[in-house]
């Protein structure tokens, strides 16, 4: 299907639309190029903006079609652009209301989430009250050697500062686009989130976009203020999570020592008891000895006054008859 020729849904032949939204630059085109599996949009290192008009094109997945919108970026550096963008995202949500939005934040400045990405979001946000059943943020082109708590930490920072809980947060490497290999994967990943993970919701405009260019400057400024709040909150709780921590660790220590004093005691009290038990044994044979030992005794002492009673009767018959012989 040939990009920009329709109007709305039943014009442009889709069941639901995939929109893609996002400032100049964090690669909404090339991320829809890689889930069409193909060169549609045009994308390429600018200093401005490459698309200038919302397009789209017919894609489809598991039995249903989409059409896949790129839209301009709305932050730019004066108002009449930003007025004409504006005027390109009402046209996306005209054309496609029942839709998935995957807005598409940069993760190239070392996953550092940027002011101006913010700013744009709350914006339309405000307009369309995304809901987060149809709602994916994309955090594109990110280092793959960050660091391990950034997927959380970065959830956590979105779900304050964008003020939806439990928000779908997609993040993508930063990849060789000449590997076939790498764009497939990158390609599953999007699917997973944009089709899987997703149910299109119908977005009403509520309101007009109101976002002037004199007043991003401040728009800046409240979030730079948000963010520091949410790093004192977040240096708090990790302050409170250590305390938790620590003791923790303290009670699992006195535990383990309780333990060990239980099986301690445990096995003192075996050993008594089993001393216990061969107590009367012991007696038993303590007594046989003392018995044989009286025995010995007995044996001894009645040998000892046989002994006596025959030098008694001998020394009365050496008296008795000695004197006899000698008369």
């Amino acid at each position: 299907m040939n990009a920009g020729g329709a109007t709305n849904d039943h014009d442009n032949g889709a069941t639901f639309g995939i929109i893609l939204l996002g400032n100049t630059g964090v690669g909404k085109s090339f991320l829809g190029n890689i889930l069409l599996g193909r060169e549609v949009f045009k994308h390429e290192c600018s200093p401005s903006s490459v698309t200038h008009a919302t397009e789209f094109q017919a894609y489809a997945a598991d039995g249903d079609s989409y059409a896949v919108f790129n839209i301009p970026g709305l932050l730019e550096d004066d108002q009449d652009a930003v007025d004409r963008n504006k005027q390109e995202i009402y046209k996306a949500f005209q054309q496609s209301p029942n839709s998935v939005v995957g807005f598409v934040f940069t993760g190239g400045s070392g996953g550092r989430i940027k002011s101006e990405d913010l700013i744009a979001f709350n914006a339309i946000h405000k307009t369309y009250n995304f809901k987060q059943e149809s709602l994916v943020i994309i955090i594109n082109d990110l280092p793959s050697d960050r660091p391990k708590t950034y997927e959380s930490e970065t959830t956590i920072k979105l779900e304050r500062l964008l003020k939806i809980p439990n928000v779908k947060v997609c993040f993508l490497n930063h990849i060789n686009t000449r590997d076939a290999g790498e764009c497939e994967e990158l390609c599953k990943e999007l699917v997973e989130f944009i089709i899987v993970q997703c149910e299109p919701h119908i977005h009403e405009k509520v309101a007009d976009i109101q976002l002037n260019v004199d007043v991003i400057s401040q728009l800046k400024e409240e979030l730079r203020q948000q963010e520091r709040k949410f790093k004192r909150e977040i240096a708090l709780l990790t302050t409170k999570i250590a305390e938790i921590q620590r003791k923790i660790e303290a009670d699992k220590l006195r535990r383990d020592q309780e333990y060990k004093a239980l099986l301690q005691n445990m096995a003192e009290e075996k050993r008594v008891h089993e001393a216990e038990e061969l107590h009367p044994k012991q007696l038993i044979g303590k007594l046989r000895t003392e018995k044989i030992a009286d025995t010995h005794r007995y044996q001894r002492s009645s040998h000892m006054v046989q002994q006596a009673h025959k030098k008694k009767k001998k020394f009365f018959e050496l008296c008795c008859f000695g004197g006899s012989r000698s008369q």
